[in-house]
């Protein structure tokens, strides 16, 4: 538990797919030069930090779960997704406050497609981050004969956005790198933090952890998994 460094990688497809363009790694020629130009400039504006903590889940119940110390989360979906679970992988990802000086700065300068790419760029990065830092501990979970949830944060899905005060809270004094705005959203812009759970499982690949996007009929989310 603590502090990581987990360098993220920027997926193609992945930038493709907030450009509007459905997965496709295929850009136009101007699109093209602009992430060419972004990409040799971002690895010097992430600054990339991951905190976490893993709790013992108290209790599971209809709509709510219950971690040992106090803390609980009301959403019926993660309460699901994590009813197999006694313990709860908490975390909060960022890579740093750099790169949105910078994208403010190119708006300023009027540069507003670079600014847009970069912004893109970033939102990817954080992302890739913390999926690799979900598959490590999945892969470390296997020989404990453990599996994983998938990944859940406030905001998404059932979960009010308010249970952020809940979360951060977990970390007491701790210095995550990240501020918690009064909004509940989170400083620096390029954050992310959630949950996931942890289980027994003779077989962890017996069947796919729980997904309410296989529920939910908005098909044009941006975080749907499916």
């Amino acid at each position: 538990m603590g502090p990581m460094v987990i360098n993220p990688t920027l997926e193609a497809h992945e930038l493709s797919r907030l450009f509007g363009g459905a997965g496709r790694q295929d850009f136009s020629r101007s699109l093209s030069a602009k992430v060419k130009s972004c990409k040799e400039r971002l690895n010097a504006l992430l600054e990339p930090r991951l905190h976490y903590r893993i709790e013992r889940i108290d209790n599971v119940g209809r709509g709510f779960v219950s971690i040992e110390g106090g803390a609980t989360f009301k959403s019926r979906k993660l309460s699901q997704a994590l009813k197999d679970s006694d313990e709860i992988v908490c975390f909060v990802a960022t890579v740093g406050s750099a790169i949105d000086d910078k994208i403010v700065g190119l708006m300023a300068a009027k540069r507003l497609s670079e600014a847009y790419v970069l912004d893109a760029m970033g939102s990817v990065a954080v992302e890739n981050m913390v999926e690799q830092f979900h598959e490590r501990k999945e892969a470390e979970s296997v020989t404990e004969n453990k599996s994983v949830t998938l990944r859940f944060s406030p905001g998404y899905c059932d979960w009010p956005l308010t249970d952020q005060n809940k979360l951060f809270g977990l970390f007491g004094s701790e210095s995550t790198g990240v501020d918690l705005l009064d909004s509940c959203l989170m400083q620096p812009r390029k954050s992310i933090s959630g949950v996931f759970g942890l289980f027994y499982t003779v077989n962890p690949h017996v069947s796919p952890p729980y997904n309410p996007c296989r529920d939910c009929k908005k098909t044009d989310c941006i975080a749907r998994r499916t």
